[in-house]
């Protein structure tokens, strides 16, 4: 015992050099020891507070941690994400520029083509059978509307052609008004084949003629014998055998 009581004592002293403060020292070794000793409980027991909290505050702060590491690997991604779809969205952007661009040349160049093919269709009316001529003359017209789109305009341009294109390739007969030689109005049937030939004649044959395209139009000129034309009307009315 009083070998322990030496060593605490030898102890306290030792630890008195170095844990009080420079220019404080006790007399009396009892209270030393004492002050040492209670200052050396406190310290134990800001430890034991210090692991407690820890032991107590670990848990909470490793799910904060974990959820800050949760959350930088979320914002990390969206940030790619946003960087990829920020990419995808000029890229796309780049593709309706040139889209766009192409379009206009399109445009341009479709605009250049409708006023050469109404320019050619002009021309062209003029030298066309009579009933091709009438329904023409409706229709080329809106080829200078406003209003029209392009694609209207090609549309109609296509549904010329089409027309065009049907009355040359059959024979077609045609009944009209005419006013002839005697300067009255006769009803006539009219026979075309193709774009370049026709003939017509009335039902009691008093007038026939044979017309073609020329360079100044459509011309009729009197046939001097009308039957063959009669007969060949017959034939397509089916009033008669071929």
């Amino acid at each position: 015992m009083r070998r322990t009581l030496i060593n605490v004592r030898t102890l306290s002293l030792i630890l008195a050099g170095s844990l009080l403060p420079a220019g404080l020292a006790f007399t009396d070794p009892v209270q030393e020891t004492d002050a040492l000793t209670l200052q050396w409980t406190g310290l134990e027991h800001q430890k034991d507070v210090l692991q407690a909290n820890w032991r107590t505050q670990k848990p909470v702060l490793d799910q904060q941690l974990s959820l800050l590491e949760r959350e930088q690997h979320e914002l990390t991604d969206l940030l790619a994400t946003s960087a990829r779809k920020k990419d995808e969205v000029e890229q796309k952007r780049l593709e309706l520029l040139e889209q766009q661009t192409r379009f206009e040349q399109e445009q341009d160049a479709l605009q250049d083509t409708l006023v050469q093919a109404a320019a050619k269709l002009r021309a062209l009316h003029a030298r066309l059978p009579p009933p091709l001529f009438e329904g023409w003359s409706k229709d080329l017209p809106r080829l200078d509307d406003p209003k029209l789109t392009a694609t209207e305009k090609l549309q109609l341009v296509l549904q010329l052609l089409g027309q065009l294109n049907d009355f040359e390739q059959k024979i077609t007969l045609n009944e009209a008004v005419m006013k002839l030689a005697d300067g009255q109005d006769h009803v006539v049937e009219q026979v075309y084949l193709g774009l370049s030939n026709g003939w017509y004649v009335t039902a009691d044959q008093r007038f026939a003629a044979a017309g073609m395209a020329g360079p100044d139009g459509w011309q009729w000129s009197a046939a001097p014998d009308p039957k063959p034309i009669a007969e060949i009307v017959a034939i397509l009315q089916r009033r008669e055998d071929p």
